[in-house]
This record gives structure tokens, C-alpha cells and sequence, in this order.
């Protein structure tokens, strides 16, 4: 539906659809991806503003050169590509799940469409999924999984697919179902919209032999020339354009891998990976992933995938060996996260000394999954599966762990060996330094089994595990957990995100996502990750299973902030350690991969900034392309009543406003129109009032904030005090409460240097630095705005007095009024022609307007040889005394009292109209009510002692009766009562005057003082900001007026107004005077930009160190607390190697000793 509007809408503008609109309307753009139509077809009802979108499409082809460096600021290009780049991300990178078998589900088909409804039914977007994550029980048939999927989802390119051990949780919760016949069925979709980012599912073989090895390499290459050939060309390095072998660019810096692939494979395929890694790009390309798993340990498991390439891939059972990778180069930064939940019990600890693949000790394997021999800390040698059952013995329980028996075949296992060990298995060191110093990858033993040579003697056992170890270089030391560790730990997986993005966006505490869950929520997109299927199996066990898998459901619902996420159940888990720089396999951990909502891309500076952000721009709709570029290119002269109808459609958020508002070359100017955008979106819709009136507060915040971080020598050169933002600031202090940039010092200083000493505001902050430096130049000038205010001042005085005079001692005198005419008719003109800042209202021009209009009479009837209307004459003596208090606002002690004064008055003015709704409410009522009945007045007569009553309440004027005895019942209340029409009336009359006297000198003359004493304490508090906003005001109006003073300059003010009425004829913004020309001097533009950009630079400042003094937050005390188990389990660590080197050193003492004495 949203296609085919945008395609008509351009027909309905007079342009003819594009190839892409076309191509859009059949499903899919040129480009092949969706393009995003969102809220446009709520704008095309409206021909004339989507003709005035389109036609706003400006080139960005010369941005650089012509534009940017007037309109942004040079210094903060990658700032502004930033902020655009992310107001697409927010709203256009997502991810979403769905999970769960529906009950009345009988096929896969029907499954499937059911989840991707659920998943469309929460988009935000027409975009498809740039990756499909599919994880389902081992009981679905392979092939028609993906089949159905891609059914689903026909522009997704790459869909991988994995088996979870008895199901898959989700944010929704762990989910499987059992059908009549005993089958379990569970299947989960897990979609990535990532519009910006490229990615790339391949199936591989597993690379155990050479061959393998190499068509594993290759096939990556290909897979990763597919990846850049969908990736942005930003992110593309010209020089490797048509190499057949990758090479390092910035997609390559970003990229990052999915892995799925089937036990027993893992190390190869990782060691393989890392290779190619550091061949093709010299870095290691971080790996996450899970292996295959079942229901029943029975080797059912599968890994498949619809590739890059078109082609399927499917692995396990009689499909044969083989891995599933995903190349992931997200246009969002991806933060890979790894842990276990377990505690080392450091004294348990030994050397690996053999190992192998099987229980034959072979000389030449150094690496295996077989561990035969381990050294402990004394020296000796010892069986590891004699030792390990040992330690769990004696540390863990005792009888936990199944006694050695003899293997069945190379690939037994011990389900009791399995279960047991989950709760005490295996640690290998990853790193003594670095961010996971002292972390360990985790090592399930599977099986303690005696040789068979040595079944009978039962010396030694060897131990088997689902990961490797090397010979001589292993040191495993034995871990153990609590069932609930295996809840309550995922904290720290937690606190490993944390971690990731504060370093990744600088490390500063005032960014960081610890501050609230808000915080984190708002950089999370969503998360894939593997939770082992052996800790899944601990937990979910037993009576409580269920309520234990809610809790791990609520539990990772809390580590991701509420993010949607896809925890599959693996037989084992892939992930990255960074101070090794290394990827590893283990088990019984916990790896996740985190799509944030940061950019993972900044700006290249070896590029065109234009054809950088013109990547992103056309991402756009044609609707929001067009406001977007005709933002760009004008910067704070663009179309604001525009802009706001995009931000009200959606189309853009007040955060890019926010975001790009440090970069404009004029942020004043930009910011104060953005705040009256939001102003007037308040009042136009009053159910987002609050909304907007916060986000027109932070615009009007930055201009007070941005003046008051500015040294006055960076103002003068930043040129942000022109006439033109002065003007601009004061009409805004009036339109839109923005007195706080008014009110601030620098304005003030710089509008008291305008009023005592020159007009020109350059020349005023010039004097001010000169008057900084100790120094004095002299140069001031005669005629100032004070002077000339001062002047007009008197010159009206003298006018009030004139006609004072000759309306008591000459008022037949038609020369006289004539001159009186004159001079109110300078008034006039004089207040027409001064420019709009607010110090003149509409109020004020029709005072003046009947004051010329009453002088006009009274000169044409005493002309005529008339009488002087008194009336006029009172009034306009009325109007002059009002003028004349005007006038005195700007002093500095009746100024503050002028204000309360005229604001209070104000407020009488809303009270009278209230009032008068109150009093013609009763006029009418009283009226139907003694319609043609005559009343008498019997207030001071004595009838009974409701009278006495009556007057000592209120008093007498309430008393009335009617004339004449009505003895008829035409009374409703007759009727209803059995009284006579008179006594009716009466009683009826009597209950409208008690309203009338409780609604109107009671209520409303409290609610007046109300209204009174509320305006009071409000103007306390705000009337110093209200008379510097004044005080501005009337500095702006006074510098531009004539030398002479009224009525000498009626003819210069004739030729001002008629001035400004052809300016406004020929500007569209008559209000606001046009942006003053800008030196073209190459250098002055430089020092200019420069000095805004170290005001803002400033301000930043003030912003962080404002952010310092917020309150600690819950969620800090909780990291706090994680840090602090962290701490202390390194603490316990460190403690028992120094025991354990202290027991050390007292027995080779002794050694020591003893051998001293034997010699």
C-alpha cells in the first residue's frame, strides 16, 4: 500500500516515477532492498508541501566546497555524519524473534509462517531481514526448513540454521512441544534489519585434511567477495576492487563470524579461521558460535544453511562433516561477550603432561581431547581420570562422581560422568593480564575411563572432555558451581557488555550504559548467543525445572535491557578472548554476539564528505531525502514549517535536530529555530505538548548554555552576536519564552555597549574587549541609542504637556491640535517603522493607531469651529500616560515594576472576559425568569428571620420579591411542589442570586486574587530575565532610530515604514532580518569556525561536567557489587597460588635441609 502511494505521489507532483519507484511498487528497489515508506503516505494528501519536499532535492555533488563551510562547521564533519548515520540506525537497525511451535501446527510450513508473522507484526519497516538465524529441534526435516523459510523471507539472501538441544529461549521464554506421538518439535527465528550492513552465510567442510583445509579458505574468500560486493562502498578500499583474494579495508576491521559446525570439529575450523584471518586482513576476526546438539546426546545434530551463493548446505548425520559460517560486518558496532559462571578452586591444579585423541598414548599428539597423565604441583605424575576423580572427592562431595569403567569405543561418553561433571568440570588459563586476566575456558569431562591394559590393576584412569588441551603447555585447574550460579553469574556477562561499549564509546562514566537500564536499552539492538545445553539441563532438572528456565528467561531479559534475544542450546561453545587476541572452544559457557545501536563506520577523510554522506542519505525515502538534503545544504535557513511536518510524520526525531545542532556554522540562529518548530508543534498538537515543549526547552537551554561557555574574545571571532542573531534572539525571547539566552551576560554586556555607546554591535563587542584589556579607545559615538530613546522620551513628554496645555487654555486653537497631529502621527510612524523585537506589541500600534485617529477628530471639529470631544481628550491623555510608562521600562529601578504592572494588568484582562461569561450567564437567566414580572426591592423591610439572616450574611441588596400575587401553576416547579407561580418565582429567583453571589464575588474575586498572587511570585522570580528581554528590545529599536527626535523625524519614519512594508512584500520572513553577508576571505572563515568550534567544545564541557553531579543510580550499586565478586574471586585466586607457593617453598626448605644434614 505504502509503495504504491509514494509512486503516485510523485505522478500527482508532476514528476514522472523512477526506475527504482517502479521497482519499489513491485516489492523491492533498484538497488535490491526494500525501501522504508513508513509515514509517507500520511504526507501525500497534501500535493503542495510533497511538491515543496521534492523540488528542496538538492545536489550534494559540490557540498564540500561551496556549502559545508558556511553552513557546518569544518571541525565536526565526522560529528554531523555521525548524527545522521545514527538517526537511520535507530530507527531502521533492529533485530527481532520469534519462538515457539504453535499448537495447531502440524508442518513445518505452518510454523514457520507463523513465527515470521509474529516477526512482521512487530517491525517497524518494509526492509527484509539482511539475516535469518534459524535454531530448531533435531526432528525437522533440514531441507524443508529452509525451504519454508525462504518462502517467507524471499529477498533474504542468507539463512543459517542449527539444531538446540530440546529447545530454544528466547525473550519470550524456553519453548518446545511434545505432539501425540512423543515427538519433540521446537523452532525459533531469530531476524537481523540491518539496511547498512552486509552479511554472508557459507557452508564449509570441516578442514581435517589438507584438501579441506584449502577448499575451506577458498570458499571464505568467495563467501567474503560476496559480502563486499552487498557491503556500503564507503566501507570498500578501491585497491582491491577486482581482486579474486580479500585484503584489508575497513569492512575487514568490522567484520566478525558466526559459527555453527558439529562436535568434534570445532578446533580445526577455528584454527583454520584464524589463519585465513591474519593472512588475508593480519588481525583476528573474532568467532562466536555454538556446535550442533539433540534432545538425547544422539548424534541427531545438524548445521545448514541457504548460502550467499544460492546454494544449501546441510551437515550431520548422512549428510557428513562440515560447519555453517556467517560473515557479519554489521553496520552496527557488534560486541562479542564470553563467560562461565564458575569459581576455580586453585589448589586443584595440574600440568597437562599427555594427551591425545584416543586412550593410545601417542608421542607425536600433542593436542587432543584425551588427557592420559597431569603433573600436580608436587611433582608427580598422576592418572587424570584418577586424579580428577579424586579432587572431586575430596573438594566437591563425596560419591558425586561415577567410579572409572572401560570404554565401549573411541567415541563413548558417560551420561553420569556428563550430568556429574556439570557442576565441577575443568578450567585451562586464558590470560595472567588483560581484560579477561585470570578468565578460563571451561572443559566438560565426559567420561573416566580405566586402560584396557590395565582394567584389572586399576592404577590409573585417563579422562576424556568435548575440548582439547596441549601437552605441556595446559595448566587445568578444577572449577565449581552451585546450581544457581548458574543464573545468578550471567551478571557478569552483563558486565562484560557494559564494559565493551563504555570502551568502545571513549570509556567516559558519563556515557556509560551502567548509569540505568534506560541507558543500556538505548544502545542494544538485540542479541544471538548460546547458553550451554549441559548448564540448561542442570537447571531445567528436577521439580522446579520449569520456573528455573522462566527465571534464566528473566534473567537474560535483564543482562540485555529488555533487547530481544535467541539463546540456542548448544553441545558446545565458540568464542573470543581479547588479550590473547585468540578464539576458543569450551563448554559449560555462555557466548553471545550484541548488534548495538552505535555505528560501527566513522568518516573517511581521504574521501569526498559528500559522497559519504550521500551513502546514507539515499537510503531514505524520496520524501525524507528531500528534507534531508534541503537541511544540508541551508542549514538553519531551511524550511523549518517543513521539517516539522517530517518530525511530526515520523520521518525524523528531534534527536538528529539535537545531534547536528553543535555542527551548524551559526548554532544559535539553527537552535532557536528548531525551538520555535517544537513551540509551535505544542500548541498545534496539544496531546505531544509536554513532548515538544522538552525538546524546545533543550534548544533554548543550548543557546543560554552555548553563550554562557564563551569567552568573550571567541565570541567576537565566532561573529555569533551579529545584528542579525541579536534580533533574532530578542523576537524569540518574546514568541517563544527563550529569555535565557537574552537574560545571559554576554548579551547584556554586548546590548549595554549598543545603548551608551555605539549602534554597531561588532564595534559594541570590540569596546567591550578594549574596555577587558584596561584600555579605553575613545571612539563613542554622540548620538546613541540612549540618547535617541531619551530624547523621544522627552519629546513625548513635551507633546503630553502641550496638550494638557491646550485643551485647558487654548482649545479652540486649530494650529495647535494640528501640531499635536503631527506629533502622534511621528509617534506612529516612528513605532511602525522600528523593527520587530517584541518591544512594540499589537497592542501598542493600535493604542497609537487611535491616538492619531482621536487627534484627527478633534482638529477637524475644532477646525470647523466645534467644541473639543471631551471623551477623545480623556482617552488620549490615557493612551499617552501609557506610552510614557512604555518608555521608562528600560530603567533600571521602574523598569522591574513596569513589568509586574503591565503583566498583572494582563491578567485582569483574561479575568474581565471570564467574568463577563459569569455575568451574561445570569443576565440572561434573571431575565427568562422575571420576564414581564415587575420586582420589589425588600431588603430593609422586616418579614421573618430569614431577612435578618440574609442581611447579616451578605446584606440587603439580595432581598426581592414580585409585585403581584400569581396564583396560576404554569411552574415546572409549581407542579412539582404545589406552591403558586409567585412563590416559584420567588424561591427560584432566590436560588439563581445565591449562585450568583457564590460564582461571582466569591469565587471569582478569590480566584482574581489567586491569579494575582500566583503572577507575583512567578514574576519574582523571572522578572530580572523579563527586563533584560525588555531591555533588549528596546535597544534594537532604539539604534535604528533618526537623530531627531519627534516630530522632526516623521518624514525619515515615513520613508522606514514604507521601507520595511517593500522588505516584507519581498522577504518571506518580513520578522527576522536576513543573515548578514559573511567576509569571503578563505582565512576569516577559517578563524571564525574555529573559534565556534571551541565554544562548542566548551559547552561539551559544561554539559560533562554537569552530567558529574547526578545522583548514583541503583544500577550503578549493582555494578558496583559485580565488580566487587569479580574482584574478589581474582582476590581468592591470587590468595591460595600464594598459599600454595608458600607450602612449596617450606617443603623444598625441608628438602633442603634433610639433604644438608644427610650429607
Amino acid at each position: 500500500c505504502g509503495s504504491s502511494i509514494a509512486v503516485s505521489c510523485r505522478v500527482a507532483a508532476g514528476e514522472a516515477p523512477s526506475k527504482g519507484s517502479v521497482a519499489m511498487s513491485q516489492g523491492m528497489g533498484s538497488n535490491g532492498r526494500f525501501t522504508r515508506i513508513n509515514s509517507f503516505g500520511a504526507l501525500s494528501r497534501s500535493s503542495t508541501l510533497l511538491e515543496k519536499m521534492l523540488a528542496g532535492q538538492e545536489d550534494l555533488e559540490d557540498f564540500d566546497n561551496n556549502t559545508f563551510e558556511t553552513v557546518w562547521l569544518r571541525t565536526r564533519k565526522a560529528s554531523l555524519f555521525r548524527a545522521f548515520l545514527n538517526e537511520f540506525i535507530k530507527k531502521n537497525v533492529f533485530v527481532a524473534t520469534a519462538n515457539g511451535w504453535p499448537a495447531d501446527a502440524t508442518r513445518v510450513e505452518e510454523a514457520v509462517r507463523s513465527l515470521a508473522l509474529e516477526i512482521r507484526s512487530g517491525s517497524h519497516t518494509k526492509n527484509p531481514p539482511s539475516w535469518i538465524f534459524v535454531a530448531c529441534s533435531e526432528t525437522l526435516e533440514p531441507q524443508e526448513v529452509l525451504d519454508e523459510v525462504a518462502k517467507q523471507y524471499p529477498y533474504t539472501k542468507c539463512i543459517h540454521c542449527i539444531t538446540s538441544c530440546q529447545g530454544v529461549t528466547t525473550d519470550t521464554g524456553f519453548k518446545t512441544r511434545v505432539d501425540s506421538t512423543g515427538v519433540k518439535r521446537a523452532i525459533s527465528l531469530l531476524a537481523v534489519f540491518d539496511p547498512l550492513g552486509a552479511y554472508a552465510t557459507i557452508g564449509l567442510p570441516s578442514p581435517d585434511t589438507p584438501a579441506n583445509w584449502t577448499q575451506f579458505e577458498q570458499a571464505m574468500d568467495k563467501a567474503y567477495l560476496k559480502l563486499r560486493e552487498a557491503a556500503l562502498e564507503i566501507m570498500r578500499d578501491p585497491a582491491n576492487d577486482g581482486k579474486t583474494v580479500p585484503g584489508p579495508e575497513p569492512l575487514a576491521e568490522h567484520l566478525c563470524i558466526w559459527l555453527t559446525g558439529l562436535p568434534g570439529n570445532e578446533e580445526k575450523s577455528l584454527e583454520c579461521l584464524y589463519e585465513w584471518g591474519h593472512q588475508r586482513f593480519n588481525r583476528t576476526i573474532p568467532v562466536i558460535g555454538g556446535t550442533g546438539a539433540d534432545a538425547t546426546i544422539g548424534g541427531k545434530w545438524r548445521a545448514y544453511c541457504r548460502a550467499v551463493d544460492g546454494n544449501d548446505y546441510i551437515f550431520g548425520q548422512e549428510h557428513g562433516q562440515g560447519v555453517v559460517v556467517t560473515l557479519v560486518a554489521a553496520s552496527v558496532k557488534v560486541f562479542p561477550c564470553f563467560m562461565h559462571p564458575f569459581t576455580p578452586i586453585t589448589e586443584c591444579t595440574a600440568k597437562v603432561v599427555s594427551c591425545g585423541s584416543t586412550e593410545e598414548k601417542d608421542p607425536s599428539e600433542t593436542t587432543g581431547r584425551v588427557i592420559h597423565t597431569l603433573r600436580v604441583t608436587d611433582g608427580n605424575e598422576v592418572g587424570a581420570g584418577t586424579l580428577y576423580h579424586k579432587w572431586c572427592e575430596d573438594m566437591i562431595q563425596k560419591k558425586l562422581m561415577p567410579t572409572p569403567t572401560v570404554a565401549e569405543g573411541p567415541g563413548a561418553f558417560s551420561p553420569a560422568v556428563l550430568a556429574a561433571s556439570t557442576a565441577c568440570p575443568l578450567g585451562v588459563a586464558v590470560a595472567r593480564d588483560g581484560d579477561d586476566a585470570y578468565d578460563y575456558r571451561m572443559m566438560h569431562p565426559s567420561g573416566i575411563y580405566w586402560y584396557k591394559d590395565q582394567e584389572q590393576k586399576q592404577e590409573s584412569a585417563y579422562l576424556k572432555n568435548f575440548a582439547s588441551v596441549e601437552t605441556g603447555k595446559t595448566d587445568v585447574v578444577l572449577f565449581k558451581a552451585r546450581r544457581g550460579d548458574l543464573l545468578h553469574r550471567l551478571s557478569k556477562l552483563k558486565e562484560q557488555l557494559v564494559i565493551q561499549i563504555d570502551q568502545a564509546s571513549g570509556g567516559s562514566s558519563l556515557e556509560s550504559v551502567a548509569l540505568s537500564p534506560d541507558a543500556l536499552r538505548a544502545r542494544v539492538s538485540g542479541v544471538l548467543m548460546v547458553y550451554c545445553a549441559g548448564c540448561m539441563m542442570a537447571i531445567s532438572s528436577g521439580k522446579d525445572g520449569a520456573e528455573q528456565m522462566r527465571r534464566l528467561t528473566v534473567t537474560l531479559s535483564n543482562c540485555f535491557a529488555g533487547r530481544p534475544f535467541m539463546a540456542y542450546h548448544p553441545f558446545g561453545e565458540q568464542g573470543f578472548f581479547p588479550s590473547k587476541q585468540v578464539n576458543g572452544h569450551s563448554n559449560l559457557m555462555f557466548s553471545a554476539l550484541v548488534f548495538s545501536k552505535d555505528p560501527a563506520f566513522e568518516v573517511d577523510e581521504t574521501r569526498s564528505f559528500a559522497e559519504i554522506l550521500s551513502q546514507v542519505i539515499t537510503m531514505y525515502d524520496d520524501a525524507e531525502q528531500a528534507v534531508l538534503r534541503l537541511l544540508l545544504v541551508k542549514g538553519e535557513n531551511a524550511d523549518f514549517s517543513l521539517l516539522s511536518h517530517i518530525t511530526r510524520a515520523g520521518m525524523i526525531t528531534p534527536e538528529l535536530l539535537k545531534s547536528i545542532t553543535p555542527c551548524a556554522g551559526r548554532p544559535i540562529p539553527f537552535a532557536l529555530s528548531s525551538a520555535q518548530m517544537f513551540h509551535l508543534m505544542a500548541r498545534k498538537f496539544p496531546l505531544k505538548a509536554r513532548e515538544y515543549n522538552a525538546v524546545s526547552k533543550w534548544f533554548k537551554d543550548f543557546c543560554e548554555d552555548f553563550i554562557n561557555a564563551a569567552p568573550l574574545q571567541l565570541l567576537a571571532q565566532s561573529n555569533c552576536l551579529e545584528y542579525s542573531t541579536l534580533q533574532l534572539a530578542v523576537l524569540m525571547a518574546v514568541k517563544i519564552d527563550s529569555k535565557g539566552l537574552v537574560a545571559s551576560n554576554h548579551f547584556q554586556e554586548v546590548m549595554e555597549k549598543v545603548w551608551s555607546a555605539t549602534p554597531d554591535s561588532d564595534e559594541a563587542i570590540q569596546l567591550l574587549l578594549t574596555d577587558a584589556g584596561g584600555s579605553n579607545s575613545g571612539k563613542q559615538v554622540l548620538l546613541t541609542p540612549m540618547v535617541r530613546h531619551y530624547s523621544n522620551l522627552a519629546s513625548y513628554v513635551v507633546l503630553v504637556a502641550l496638550q494638557f496645555w491646550t485643551s485647558h487654555n487654548n482649545p479652540s486653537s486649530a494650529i495647535l491640535w494640528n501640531l499635536i497631529l503631527l506629533w502622534s502621527m511621528s509617534n506612529l510612524f516612528q513605532t511602525l517603522a522600528s523593527p520587530t523585537t517584541g518591544y512594540y506589541s499589537w497592542v501598542t500600534m493600535l493604542d497609537d493607531v487611535v491616538l492619531v485617529f482621536s487627534h484627527a477628530v478633534i482638529f477637524e471639529r475644532v477646525l470647523m469651529g466645534g467644541e473639543v470631544p471631551r471623551d477623545l481628550d480623556a482617552l488620549t491623555m490615557i493612551i499617552h500616560f501609557g506610552n510614557l510608562m512604555k518608555g521608562l521600562i528600560v530603567h533600571p529601578k521602574m523598569g522591574p515594576l513596569i513589568i509586574m504592572v503591565l503583566t498583572m494588568m494582563g491578567d485582569i484582562t483574561q479575568f474581565l472576559t471570564l467574568m463577563v461569561f459569569f455575568v451574561t450567564c445570569f443576565y440572561c437567566s434573571l431575565n427568562a425568569l422575571f420576564r414581564g414580572i415587575p420586582g420589589v426591592y425588600v431588603g430593609e423591610k422586616w418579614q421573618s428571620p430569614t431577612t435578618l439572616l440574609v442581611n447579616a450574611i451578605w446584606g440587603p441588596q439580595v432581598l426581592w420579591v414580585t409585585e403581584h400575587e400569581d396564583t396560576g401553576r404554569t411552574l415546572f416547579l409549581s407542579e412539582v411542589f404545589g406552591l403558586n407561580d409567585s412563590s416559584a418565582i420567588d424561591t427560584m429567583g432566590a436560588i439563581i442570586v445565591a449562585l450568583t453571589v457564590f460564582c461571582i464575588p466569591i469565587m471569582l474575586l478569590n480566584l482574581l486574587i489567586a491569579i494575582m498572587a500566583s503572577t507575583y511570585a512567578e514574576l519574582s522570580a523571572d522578572v530580572d530575565a523579563e527586563y533584560k528581554r525588555s531591555f533588549a528590545s528596546c535597544v534594537l529599536v532604539a539604534r535604528q532610530l533618526v537623530s531627531l527626535p519627534m516630530p522632526f523625524s516623521l518624514p525619515q519614519d515615513m520613508a522606514r515604514t514604507a521601507g520595511k512594508v517593500a522588505t516584507f512584500v519581498r522577504s518571506r520572513k518580513a520578522q527576522i532580518e536576513g543573515p548578514l553577508e559573511r567576509s569571503s576571505d578563505p582565512d576569516a572563515k577559517l578563524k571564525e569556525q574555529l573559534a565556534i568550534g571551541q565554544i562548542v567544545s566548551n559547552w561539551e564541557a559544561q554539559c560533562s561536567i554537569e552530567k558529574f553531579k547526578g545522583m548514583v543510580t541503583i544500577e550503578q550499586v549493582e555494578r558496583m557489587r559485580t565488580q566487587g565478586d569479580g574482584l574478589q574471586d581474582r582476590i581468592q585466586v591470587l590468595y591460595s597460588a600464594l598459599l600454595n607457593l608458600t607450602e612449596r617453598q617450606d617443603k623444598m626448605e625441608n628438602n633442603l635441609s634433610q639433604a644438608i644434614r644427610g650429607v
